[in-house]
């Protein structure tokens, strides 16, 4: 990984302050070697020790943003295959996957969600239970 400075420009991007790159190599399970470059622009300037801010930085959005969130969002609650072109629709339902997010962050952080869609399905008190804030029995 290497970060560089860079100088602030006031159109394009005012508040750029370092330019990160980082070459990421990835053997696969078939033994196949996968190279690919990511660029990553932010608004923190670059000082001595700043790659390895930086790395600890990208790793900790990918690890809580994306596969705690994201990820969760598109595969467990099928969000990507919403086909509605309804905006107060689409913005429903992603609040209520944002609150179903939270109220499991806060009342079940160790279930996996397979074990609390599949009870959900089975038993309506248990909904009933996780919106009142009580843990289900």
């Amino acid at each position: 990984m290497k970060a560089w400075p860079v100088e602030p420009t006031e159109v394009e991007l005012p508040y750029a302050r370092s330019l990160i790159v980082v070459d990421k190599t990835v053997t696969t399970s078939g033994g196949e070697t996968v190279r690919s470059r990511h660029i990553y622009i932010s608004s923190l300037p670059c000082r001595k020790g700043c790659a390895e801010r930086f790395a600890r930085l990208i790793r900790g959005h990918w690890g809580g943003c994306e596969n705690r969130n994201h990820w969760v969002r598109d595969h467990v609650f099928g969000e990507d295959k919403t086909r509605s072109k309804n905006w107060s629709l689409n913005a429903n339902l992603a609040l209520l996957r944002m609150a179903a997010l939270r109220v499991r962050a806060e009342l079940m952080p160790e279930v996996p969600w397979f074990q609390i869609t599949e009870k959900a399905q089975n038993k309506t008190a248990f909904v009933y239970q996780l919106v009142v804030n009580h843990r289900s029995k």
